[in-house]
């Protein structure tokens, strides 16, 4: 085959059509590895022709975020211009949030971006909801007919690209679509150059003729979406550390990303470097080692001398870390150097640069590669059996109910927050395996229009994973191990790691369905599970600089990294009437402190003139006072 580089992506769109007739089925990789350009090139054919057909199926589409008018948007909107000033936004997520999405053009995800289109009836409406591993059967049964994404170039490979962050759907769906082509259908590949991507080696090599297009040109250049890591509070390290305490040396790793995720990677390392203070931590905390029923678990608390395997859907910052640190270090087997398998990665802008820095030979030790090899056992069965020994699949979930099923990804009434992806891939393969665990990480409580409400739950709507496949949850109140339990053994363990405000009416719901017997009363050793408590641990002085807000490093400035907590404190004790009136009065008798000067300027508050700009310095400036350290 023939592979045609093109400079324009109006160029390619027209070849397309030429090629494929009026009816195209595109598929775009999960999120930064896009063609972009590609994709709104025949997005605006499409809106401007109506006999086109235009069906794009992709997920997780990435847009900057938006703030709200006042406070937020004085914070985000600077945050923007600098970090995401050059991405090219989809044309279709305009036309998407502004429900007006020409007829001829379908948009499915099967992830959303997360929050983000609880009130869009489109987006909604459009969701498919598919595990990871079966999306090229989606693909497949739509009649996908092209496939544009982003891709890598190194003048050490020439006559080469790789997909670099997104192999995980293509290297299953590309031998499809050239079957189809043996048989006398049209289809197209497409890739688009970009050169701030790090060149992957291994499975996301592939020889440029396996291309129908190039796009290569300097016009349709741009930055990758870096995902700022968020900032690690006291209740993300509790999570971490009982998790640190549950991945044993020379096992699996699966991590996903987010600040409970960057916790655990934190955590680890602290095992690893100064397991003293790990012990130390671990005991004094609620649900630690202290507690009878952690005791029946293994603990985990040594240095890793033989590392960590990551067989991972997601190359994180978390995962990363773990390997420049040296805790992932062993080979997945005896035939295979590899540290890392990973589906596709995403990270934040320090991310893409340890990547592209990285020595070639040290990047070769991560594969990325095919979504069917990370997320199921299929294919070759044996091998990954040898290779995921000792596995622990890591992810995050909204919310559980005593029970044992997990809410991830869907709202009571239906609407999709953001998606089932890869997670029951995961749980089901750790009921695959042997000596292997599902650990679903979960807050335990979340602060909702000023009030404090349990993510803890007797019953829920919808579920993610179901009772039957639940495992391990752990929240900072410790671990609840649920697999194999009867019911008023799970309720009992998950009750432990309840927030303690929370108990007492969960324990009546449970009594009253018959599922705990009339005299049950919270065991002592959980019932002062409270932030008082993880505040005991570590507020002590000597414990501040081993639990830093951003562990992994951040793009936010010192003034930024003030203002996050502090505007946080503020949006939650203001939502009702009386917490209101308690801040106010708070904030006209604390007088300004010349350490707030910095982050009130970053709001544009430094030259408050009229009343409503002075009252919000004063505002800030209390939360400041409240949140500093």
């Amino acid at each position: 085959m023939v592979t045609r580089t093109c400079q324009s992506a109006t160029e390619i769109a027209d070849a397309l059509i030429s090629m494929l007739g009026k009816t195209v089925v595109l598929g775009l990789p999960i999120g930064i590895g896009k063609a972009v350009h590609v994709a709104d090139a025949l997005f605006e054919r499409a809106a401007s022709d109506p006999s086109i057909s235009l069906t794009i199926f992709t997920g997780l589409t990435l847009s900057p975020p938006q703030g709200k008018i006042g406070l937020e948007s004085s914070f985000i909107g600077p945050l923007v211009d600098r970090l995401y000033a050059d991405w090219p936004t989809p044309a279709y997520v305009g036309a998407i949030a502004a429900k007006r999405l020409p007829a001829n053009i379908k948009v499915r995800e099967f992830y959303l971006r997360p929050g983000a289109y609880l009130g869009n009836d489109l987006a909604q409406q459009n969701y498919a909801s598919i595990n990871y591993s079966h999306v090229v059967d989606e693909l497949t049964e739509l009649g996908v007919n092209a496939i544009a994404q982003l891709v890598a170039s190194n003048d050490e490979a020439p006559g080469k690209y790789s997909l670099s962050s997104n192999p995980e759907v293509t290297l299953d769906l590309l031998p499809r679509l050239e079957a189809r082509r043996g048989l006398g259908h049209a289809v197209a590949m497409v890739g688009q150059v970009n050169e701030n991507l790090p060149y992957m080696f291994g499975d996301a090599e592939l020889d440029a003729d396996r291309f129908d297009f190039i796009l290569d040109s300097n016009d349709c250049q741009f930055p990758l979406f870096g995902l700022p890591n968020r900032r690690v509070t006291q209740a993300d390290y509790a999570t971490g550390m009982h998790v640190a305490s549950l991945i044993p040396d020379g096992g699996t790793l699966q991590l996903g990303i987010g600040s409970l995720s960057d916790a655990v990677a934190h955590c680890l390392c602290l095992r690893h470097d100064s397991p003293d203070i790990f012990n130390a931590v671990l005991e004094q905390l609620p649900g630690g080692t202290r507690s009878k029923e952690r005791l029946r678990l293994p603990v985990e608390t040594a240095p890793f001398e033989k590392g960590l395997y990551s067989s991972t859907e997601m190359l994180s910052d978390a995962v990363l870390a773990l390997f420049q640190r040296g805790l992932i270090k062993r080979p997945a087997d005896e035939h295979d150097e590899t540290l890392i398998h990973g589906g596709f990665f995403i990270g934040s802008n320090a991310f893409y640069e340890t990547l592209r820095q990285m020595p070639p030979e040290r990047r070769r030790l991560i594969n990325m590669t095919h979504i069917s090899f990370v997320n199921t056992l299929f294919g070759d069965e044996a091998g990954k059996r040898r290779q995921r020994r000792q596995a622990r699949f890591v992810n995050e979930t909204m919310m559980a109910t005593l029970l044992g099923e997990a809410i991830s990804d869907t709202l009571d009434d239906g609407r999709v927050v953001s998606g089932v992806g890869g997670q029951f891939d995961f749980v089901s393969m750790a009921h695959s395996l042997e000596a292997a665990h599902s650990i679903l990480m979960l807050r335990a409580s979340r602060i909702k229009e000023g009030n404090s409400r349990s993510n803890i739950r007797w019953s829920c709507g919808h579920a993610t994973v179901p009772r039957h496949h639940r495992d391990i949850f752990v929240t900072e109140y410790g671990i609840a191990a649920t697999r194999g339990k009867t019911d008023k053994q799970v309720i009992d363990a998950m009750l432990q790691i309840t927030d303690s405000a929370f108990q007492p009416a969960l324990v009546a719901e449970a009594k009253h369905a018959r599922k705990l017997a009339a005299d049950y009363r919270i065991p002592d050793a959980a019932s002062d599970n409270s932030m008082r408590a993880l505040q005991n641990v570590f507020d002590h002085a000597t414990l501040r600089t081993c639990f830093p807000e951003y562990p992994l490093g951040t793009d936010l400035t010192t003034a930024e990294q003030q203002l996050v907590p502090a505007l946080e404190w503020l949006q939650s004790g203001t939502a009702t009437a009386a917490s209101k009136l308690r801040v106010l009065f708070g904030a006209i008798f604390t007088s300004e402190a010349a350490s707030n000067r910095a982050a009130l300027d970053r709001l544009g508050l430094h030259q408050a003139a009229g009343i409503r700009d002075r009252l919000q310095r004063r505002l800030v400036n209390y939360a400041l006072t409240r949140t500093g350290k």
